[in-house]
């Protein structure tokens, strides 16, 4: 606790003495909008996600609110209907906002275990008799939801591709459980048997202290999925869309701040650009049905 109120004050000292970036700032919005896919609840991601909100508030100059999708359709429709003007997504998530919301792509997480991707997984609860996927036959399967790059699209690519897997035919219930950490959650508590995440949001469950780290079994591990951007309108002025750039890739060189990215099981965030995302596409048009689209 003493560790955490030092961090927290460290932080604030931090954030307080940042100074505004230097920018031409004709055509910026008075303030703006951060919103992010469901990860896990409201009242979680606003306290997680609260010293990157206040950093970009204070170096931009800007007021800053953040708001917490309640499902990643959402999210999307209100970045299309201007509502929001920046949301950090998935890559699944972001190339559909980026047809359907004129999202652009700013800046990728680098990960400290997968460098700029992430893993998806197949969890099941330690102890449990699954120890592969072919033993799940007949159980109940958890998704996140239709639009999660970790949480569906990946693990459908898997199970279609690699496991010949029909989801509805082969368990015996398919649900969508909303976020990762409910994912996790089910999965940890028993209430799951089958689960579908990725290892940034069980690192970042364990850092939280919402599971612990042998509460979980990992009975498979995807390829690597590039790294969730954080997105903008595309019709945001260029010189805003530059600062926040900037703002974003430097977050590590702030000490404070680079604990707080470490506990996200992050390194920071590099420049990106749509064009990082081109190759997610043939997965990301294909598999968005829970059921396995026709072989090509």
């Amino acid at each position: 606790m003493r560790k955490l109120l030092l961090t927290g004050i460290a932080l604030l000292l931090s954030l307080a003495s940042a100074q505004q970036i230097q920018a031409d700032r004709t055509g910026w919005p008075q303030s703006i909008i951060f919103a992010t896919v469901p990860v896990e609840g409201s009242a979680d991601a606003t306290a997680r996600f609260r010293p990157m909100v206040e950093h970009l508030q204070s170096r931009l100059g800007i007021n800053v609110t953040f708001r917490n999708g309640a499902d990643y359709a959402a999210v999307i429709l209100a970045m299309q209907n201007r509502q929001v003007d920046m949301a950090y997504f998935g890559p699944a998530s972001y190339l559909d906002a980026e047809d359907r919301a004129n999202a652009e792509a700013l800046v990728r997480e680098h990960s400290i275990r997968g460098g700029q991707g992430y893993f998806g997984l197949l969890i099941v609860r330690r102890g449990s008799p699954i120890t592969n996927i072919q033993q799940a036959r007949g159980q109940e399967f958890a998704f996140v939801d239709p639009a999660s790059t970790s949480g569906f699209r990946v693990p459908m690519f898997d199970l279609c591709t690699r496991f010949n897997i029909e989801p509805r035919q082969f368990f015996s219930r398919v649900l969508f459980a909303g976020t990762h950490e409910n994912v996790i959650l089910g999965v940890a508590q028993g209430r799951i048997p089958v689960g579908a995440t990725n290892d940034l949001s069980l690192d970042t469950a364990i850092n939280r202290g919402a599971v612990k780290a042998e509460d979980i079994t990992i009975i498979h591990r995807s390829d690597l999925i590039p790294g969730s951007p954080i997105a903008v309108r595309r019709d945001l002025p260029a010189t805003l869309k530059n600062a926040i750039r900037q703002v974003l890739t430097e977050m590590s060189n702030t000490p404070a701040l680079r604990d707080w990215l470490t506990e996200q099981g992050l390194r920071g965030f590099v420049p990106s650009t749509p064009a990082d995302y081109r190759d997610f596409r043939q997965i990301n048009s294909r598999f968005r049905e829970s059921t396995c689209p026709p072989r090509q």
